[in-house]
């Protein structure tokens, strides 16, 4: 508590409000709100000023004198915590300064009396000054709090206290409030994340994902328009775009060219774009985020948000996400890039066994290529899907790849096989599951290598398996196989014309063949015979296109941001 000893004399009075320095109008801004509610909650009449220069900021109520001694005054600059002056002029003055958050500069001076019969002198002379009568003085004067510089400085110490404690309170729960719309933010992109991550199958093309990625970045609501551009493995281009679109394709590779220069490690961000030279060019763009899909240093497109929703600016949030969404796009396209590599492999791998079958037993040269494609006719009619065909032709080219262990004598013999002769043949779909048992991408063919000699009454080998016990792969080959064994000449028969092998079908449907099956063969029995004639061993790889290297489908433009970008 500061005391004032000097005398009455020295402490004239200054007016700080004249007619040349009118008061400041707060009395509607947000700062005297706060003012308000933190002075209310002195309980005491009040002043508020400015420290820097003593303006008059406003008053609890429009009777009160704006006034203070030149003491007072001159200490205003100079206390940064609540104060009470106690003046020998029987007035308490209680200066409190204002939390920064409500005003960076305010002081409040609160009123109050040591005692009900003290009438300091500067506060009757201002009264004069202001043309107040003595009666409306002493009223104004009775209304005044009475208390000790003590009380009032508990006082002022309490809701001091209070209100830093409700700043502190509202300071944390605007972290809060903060936090958790940061945690939304990260739940919903880690939703979107998951969601494209659960779609990386090598079955999904690129495009398909694509589009993926720009419905969930859509229905987050952030932009008015989601882009992405991807460069496919022919060169093409392709430009996907959900949303207000605001220019072609050409239109956007213009603008990106404009960023040629910069640092492509890191997503470029622009707000308010249309107050710029920038905005003149691109009519309509007002802010956009850009992350670049690149792949091996090799950059193959590009991924945008345009135009932020919700009168907010694109910040680093929506950057790293799309960063993170280039990032699954450009793994995805060297997973398949992979994937096709190893297709190709896997394909050459059987088309090597095959020709090493082949040269065992030039007989049935073409045998084994003409039973694929049958089988896959035949998986296609039943409604399989494309996986499963993908299986059913390689086992139908493997099926007899045991035929490796067996005696080339005996593969080549002319006349009727002894039984001992037919034993030994009977061994080649073991000897082949044996074979391929090891490689782990040919494990799901292995059922149709192993199996394509059962028959539905359970009379056939190497396991003597009854109906559905055959698994499906193995009863759809059976059926190819049969077919094609039956139809082709042999070194010691001719093959057997069509309509006695039909009549072999019908009646081996149920007994030797899944009835199913032959069924499925005489709905699409023309365009198995299609493929047989058709098919000679000089055609080489009739790998169907399905099994070729995944590419993009539908028209592009070829090179198109990639010539006009940087790299």
């Amino acid at each position: 508590m500061v005391n004032f000893t000097t005398s009455i004399p020295e402490m004239a009075m200054e007016r700080l409000v004249t007619d040349q320095q009118k008061p400041v109008d707060v009395t509607d801004s947000a700062a005297m709100a706060g003012l308000r509610g933190f002075a209310e909650s002195l309980g005491l009449p009040w002043t508020a000023w400015d420290r820097r220069d003593y303006h008059f900021l406003g008053a609890c109520d429009a009777s009160m004198l704006p006034v203070l001694p030149r003491m007072v005054t001159a200490r205003l600059s100079l206390i940064y915590r609540p104060e009470v002056c106690d003046s020998t002029d029987d007035f308490l003055f209680c200066i409190v300064p204002v939390p920064a958050e409500v005003h960076p500069d305010a002081v409040l001076v609160g009123f109050a009396l040591p005692s009900r019969t003290a009438r300091p002198q500067f506060l009757l002379d201002a009264a004069r000054e202001a043309g107040w009568g003595q009666a409306r003085f002493d009223a104004w004067l009775d209304s005044l709090p009475v208390g000790s510089p003590g009380l009032i400085e508990r006082l002022i110490r309490n809701v001091s206290r209070i209100h830093e404690m409700e700043h502190r309170d509202c300071v944390r729960n605007h972290e809060i409030t903060s936090l958790l719309k940061r945690y939304d933010h990260a739940c919903s992109e880690l939703d979107l994340l998951h969601g494209l991550t659960r779609n990386l199958q090598v079955s999904y093309s690129p495009h398909d994902l694509a589009e993926l990625c720009l419905h969930r970045l859509h229905v987050r609501n952030v932009a008015a328009c989601q882009a992405i551009v991807l460069e496919d493995e022919m060169g093409q281009v392709h430009y996907l775009v959900e949303g207000n679109r605001l220019f072609d394709e050409f239109g956007l590779a213009r603008l990106l060219s404009r960023f040629e220069h910069h640092d492509w490690k890191r997503p470029l961000i622009r707000n308010h774009v249309s107050q710029s030279l920038l905005g003149a060019d691109f009519p309509g763009l007002e802010s956009f985020v850009a992350a670049p899909i690149c792949r091996d240093h090799h950059r193959q497109g590009w991924i945008l948000s345009l135009n932020s929703l919700q009168d907010r600016e694109f910040t680093v949030l929506e950057a790293n996400l799309l960063s993170s969404i280039a990032t699954i796009l450009a793994n995805h396209l060297r997973n398949l890039e992979l994937f096709n590599e190893n297709g190709d492999l896997l394909v050459s791998f059987v088309r090597s066994l095959v020709s090493t079958l082949d040269a065992k037993d030039p007989y049935t040269r073409g045998h084994s290529e003409r039973v694929a494609l049958i089988a896959r006719r035949l998986g296609t009619e039943l409604g399989l899907p494309e996986a499963d065909l993908e299986d059913i032709y390689l086992s139908g080219l493997l099926h007899d790849i045991g035929k490796i262990g067996v005696d080339d004598r005996i593969l080549r013999k002319p006349d009727q096989l002894t039984p001992d002769e037919f034993r030994q043949i009977q061994e080649h779909p073991i000897i082949g599951y044996q074979i391929l048992s090891t490689l782990q991408n040919l494990k799901p063919v292995l059922p149709g290598v192993r199996s394509h000699h059962e028959a539905w009454n359970g009379t056939g080998y190497p396991d003597g398996l009854v109906g559905e016990q055959i698994p499906l792969i193995a009863r759809i080959i059976a059926v190819a196989d049969a077919f094609d064994a039956m139809g082709s000449d042999r070194p010691y028969r001719a093959g057997m014309a069509i309509q006695k092998l039909e009549q072999i079908f019908r009646q081996g449907a149920g007994s030797q063949w899944d009835p199913r099956i032959v069924e499925a063969y005489f709905s699409v029995r023309d365009d198995i015979q299609e493929i047989v004639k058709g098919y000679t061993p000089e055609q080489g790889n009739l790998l169907p296109a399905h099994l070729e290297p995944v590419a993009f489908t539908g028209a592009g433009r070829r090179r198109l941001l990639t010539e006009q970008s940087p790299r």
